[in-house]
């Protein structure tokens, strides 16, 4: 029964984000043909420091009426472009808060709550469908923007650029990398990612549940509960952070602008441990965070639902 209410779940919101990634394909596409034939110009320049730097130029290239034409309706698909690319991750965030309400606190909640399956099911299989529809949705987005940005121009820059660095400067970026991120801040990255991601879920929910508990003016009490609960745990991360903080960074030594590679290294090694541990810190606060909100939602859904 829990595979099949995850299942209705998938089914029941890829009838609203189909719809919406078909939309931000087809303006991109319209984005990239509307550019195609459009003359790009590359300029690089060097700082002071001698760092090469790439900038792009876009010119309609037509006179009069013509280009004055094109270049409109250039603008006006990329003005469109951009509205529903940064729109899908609101839609999406409305999408989310609309299937908890609507589907639980709603007048569908009479049958969800009749349903085989416990209150922690049902919570469950709301957050993996938000958050695998948030996975979705971000890496849409993603594409949907290199797409665009995409040019023979820019591929080009870069390869000239990466050829310029040296098989010796190419082994102390590894190794500086392997140091900075050991493969238990690895993990740990792996694991802040599901445990983030769902914890951001549960809060909402919590805080749409307590909201709920009262009889008039839910949603701005849910807009008060979830701020409440964020100011708690902001003050809880500062604790934490002003508590442990300052002895981590204690052993990262000072690094010049020129050093050694020896430097280097030593400072990539203690960078690591310090990410290390900062990364403990988050991960910890986290998972209690998500644990909380997780079991305070259940309790609400359980005791506290009124569906008058």
């Amino acid at each position: 029964m829990k595979r099949k209410l995850l299942k209705y779940e998938l089914m029941a919101t890829s009838r609203l984000y189909l719809p919406l990634y078909l939309v931000m394909v087809v303006f991109a596409l319209l984005g990239r043909l509307s550019l195609w034939r459009l003359p790009w110009q590359l300029h690089t320049s060097k700082d002071a420091l001698g760092l090469g730097s790439i900038s792009f130029g876009l010119s309609v290239g037509e006179a009069g009426l013509k280009g004055q034409i094109l270049g409109t309706v250039v603008t006006v698909i990329m003005t469109l472009y951009g509205l529903v690319v940064l729109g899908a991750l609101v839609v999406h965030f409305i999408i989310t808060l609309q299937r908890f309400w609507k589907n639980l606190m709603g007048d569908e909640g009479y049958l969800m709550f009749t349903l085989p399956v416990s209150t922690g099911d049902i919570l469950w299989a709301k957050a993996i469908c938000a958050f695998l529809w948030g996975i979705a949705t971000t890496l849409m987005v993603a594409a949907a923007i290199l797409l665009l940005i995409w040019h023979p121009l820019a591929i080009g820059a870069v390869r000239e650029e990466l050829a310029k660095v040296t098989p010796d400067t190419w082994t102390l970026i590894g190794q500086m990398a392997r140091n900075i991120l050991p493969p238990v801040l690895r993990v740990m990255l792996v694991a802040e990612l599901l445990v983030n991601g769902f914890g951001d879920l549960f809060l909402l929910y919590a805080s749409m549940a307590m909201g709920h508990t009262v009889k008039r003016h839910k949603v701005l009490a849910s807009l008060g509960a979830y701020a409440a609960i964020v100011t708690v745990i902001g003050m809880a991360a500062s604790l934490l952070m002003g508590a442990f903080l300052p002895a981590f960074a204690a052993s990262v030594p000072d690094l010049e602008l020129f050093s050694s590679t020896p430097e280097l290294l030593l400072f990539s090694r203690h960078m690591g441990d310090f990410l290390t541990g900062t990364w403990a810190i988050v991960l910890v606060l986290d998972l209690a965070t998500a644990a909380g909100c997780f079991f305070l939602a259940r309790y609400l859904l359980r005791t506290q639902l009124n569906l008058e």
